[in-house]
């Protein structure tokens, strides 16, 4: 089940939901450890404050990267005489025709 909740949010949301996802499933994990009932519990509060803000952190580093790969710069795509051009995503492009004035043969 975690590998088909990782892939789910991965198509869905890129770097950011896998980000998301693993944070779900390792603070999901952490919970069910055995390990805190024989933990004083100043060291067991140590311990899962530790792992959750590492996780938390890992999480948030991944929606960064998602944001910052999203915000992708327009790119210029050109064509020569009488051709068209187009990108993979060209809303935001800037299109150039190079050619003459007159598209007629």
């Amino acid at each position: 089940m975690d590998a088909a909740v990782l892939k789910a949010v991965g198509q869905v949301a890129g770097i950011g939901g896998l980000a998301l996802g693993v944070f779900l499933i390792l603070f999901r994990e952490i919970i069910r450890k055995k390990i805190f009932p024989k933990l004083p519990p100043a060291e067991a509060y140590r311990l899962l404050r530790l792992i959750v803000i590492a996780v938390w952190s890992v999480a948030v580093v991944g929606v960064a990267a998602w944001v910052y790969s999203s915000q992708g710069l327009a790119k210029a795509a050109s064509a020569d005489h009488g051709s068209v051009a187009i990108g993979g995503d060209v809303s935001g492009s800037t299109v150039e025709n190079k050619g003459s004035g007159d598209t007629t043969k």
